[in-house]
C-alpha cells in the first residue's frame, strides 16, 4: 500500500514549478493508478516521492510523509527501496549503468549482494517473462528506444519489486514498441503489482487503468474511473490539456497546402556511423516543397534522426543537398538549419535561460537584450 499524509514538496527557491501541495492519497496493494495533468503540474514529483528520488536525491522542502506498507520513504535508505520499487524513466538511458544487457539485467542483483545462483535464475526468468532473448548479449547503445524501454523494465522488475512507479514511458516510443509497454504492464497488473504511471499518452492504458488522477497546479483535484474519465467531453478534456483517452476520437486535420514552387532535394543520401556496418539511411533522390510543415514518421531505428542530422549538417558525409538549385554543403547547412533534439539536455550549455540565449548572438545583439530583460 502506498499512503501520502498531507505532503507538500517544492524544489527550492529557485523552482517555480513541478512540486505539489497537501496531497492526501491511498493507493491499495495491487491497484493500478494513472496520474495525467499538464506539463509541469507536479506529476513526476509523485513518482519521486514514491520511489525515494525526493527526498534522497532531489533535494527541497518536504512537509508530511509518504508510506509504503507502513515504512516511511524519507526514513529507508534508497537501497532497501530498491528492492520494494521499480522504477522506469521517460528516458531509459538515464537509468542505464552499463553498457551491455546481460550487464544490466545483473546489475541490481550484484548491488545488493545476491549469490551468483540465484542471480542467474532471477535473469533467466526475467528474460522468459519479457521475451528478450533477442536482446540479451547486445550493447545498450545499438538498441533502438522501444528496445532499451524494454531492458529498462525488465532491469527494474528483477529484484521481484512490489510496486512499479514509471514517469512518461511512452514518450520516446513508436505504435509498435508502446504495444509492447502495454504487454509489459499488463503482466504486472496479473502478477499483482502495484502500479503507478504518470502520462501524456492515454489510448494505451485505456482498460489496464482503475483509477485516474487528474493532478493540476501541484494538487490532485480529480479522480476518475475509467468510465468516468472516458465520457469526458471534447471540450472538457481540452480545457485540462488532456490526450484522448480512445484513438477512436481522434479527428483528422484539414488539409494544408504551402503554394510554393521552392524545391529542396536530396541526392545520394546515405549514412552510416560506422564503416563495414549496413546503411542507417539510404535516400538515393528525393524532393520535397520548400515552405511546408514535412513530418517524417516511421518506426524506432528507421533512420528519422539521422536524416534530420544530415539535413542540419550534423553528419559530414551524407549526399547532397540542394534547395531551390543552390547546393547546401555540411558547413552552410550548419547555418541555416535548426534542430530540437530529443532530449533537449543534450543541446543546452548553461545553468540559466539568458545566459543560454546570449550564447547564440553576438555583442551587439546582447546589448539590446541587456536594454530589454
Amino acid at each position: 500500500m502506498i499512503d501520502f499524509q498531507n505532503v507538500s514538496f517544492s524544489y527550492g527557491e529557485e523552482s517555480s514549478g513541478g512540486g505539489i501541495r497537501n496531497v492526501n492519497l491511498t493507493i491499495n496493494t495491487g491497484e493500478f493508478v494513472l496520474l495525467t495533468g499538464e506539463s509541469g503540474c507536479g506529476k513526476t514529483t509523485i513518482t519521486r516521492l514514491v520511489n525515494g528520488l525526493v527526498p534522497h536525491y532531489y533535494e527541497g522542502n518536504l512537509e508530511g510523509d509518504v508510506l509504503l506498507d507502513g515504512k516511511s520513504v524519507s526514513d529507508t535508505p534508497l537501497y532497501d527501496l530498491a528492492a520494494m520499487v521499480g522504477s522506469v524513466f521517460q528516458n531509459p538511458k538515464s537509468q542505464f549503468f552499463n553498457v551491455d544487457t546481460d550487464s544490466e539485467l545483473a546489475f541490481a542483483c550484484e548491488n545488493l549482494g545476491y549469490p551468483q545462483e540465484d542471480i542467474l535464475k532471477r535473469i533467466d526468468r526475467t528474460v522468459s517473462d519479457y521475451h528478450i532473448e533477442d536482446l540479451m548479449g547486445r550493447s545498450v547503445f545499438a538498441l533502438s528506444g522501444g528496445e532499451k524501454q524494454k531492458i529498462a523494465c525488465a532491469s527494474s522488475s528483477v529484484l521481484l519489486p512490489g510496486i512499479m512507479v514509471l514517469d512518461e514511458p511512452s514518450s520516446n516510443l513508436d505504435m509498435a514498441a508502446i504495444d509492447d509497454l502495454r504487454q509489459v504492464l499488463s503482466l504486472w497488473k496479473k502478477q499483482g503489482k502495484t502500479i503507478l504511471i504518470a502520462e501524456h499518452r492515454l489510448y494505451y492504458l485505456h482498460d489496464l487503468a482503475d483509477r485516474v488522477l487528474y493532478v493540476k497546479d501541484g494538487e490532485i483535484e480529480r479522480e476518475y474511473t475509467p468510465a468516468e474519465f472516458d465520457s469526458l467531453s471534447d471540450g472538457t478534456r481540452k480545457e485540462m490539456g488532456l490526450r484522448p483517452f480512445s484513438l477512436s476520437k481522434l479527428k483528422p486535420a484539414n488539409q494544408y497546402q504551402a503554394h510554393t514552387a521552392k524545391q529542396m532535394e536530396f541526392q545520394n543520401f546515405c549514412f552510416a556511423y560506422k564503416k563495414r556496418e549496413p546503411e542507417s539511411l539510404h535516400i538515393p533522390s528525393a524532393e520535397l516543397p520548400v515552405g511546408e510543415t514535412i513530418a517524417i514518421i516511421g518506426l524506432n531505428g528507421a533512420g528519422k534522426s539521422t536524416l534530420a542530422r544530415c539535413i542540419c549538417g550534423l553528419e559530414k558525409k551524407c549526399g547532397l543537398l540542394q534547395v531551390d538549385g543552390k547546393t547546401l554543403d555540411w558547413k552552410a547547412r550548419l547555418k541555416h538549419c535548426y534542430m530540437v533534439m530529443q532530449d533537449t539536455s543534450h543541446q543546452l550549455f548553461t545553468e540559466s535561460v539568458t545566459d543560454e540565449v546570449l550564447l547564440s548572438i553576438d555583442n551587439e545583439d546582447e546589448t539590446v537584450v541587456d536594454k530589454n530583460p
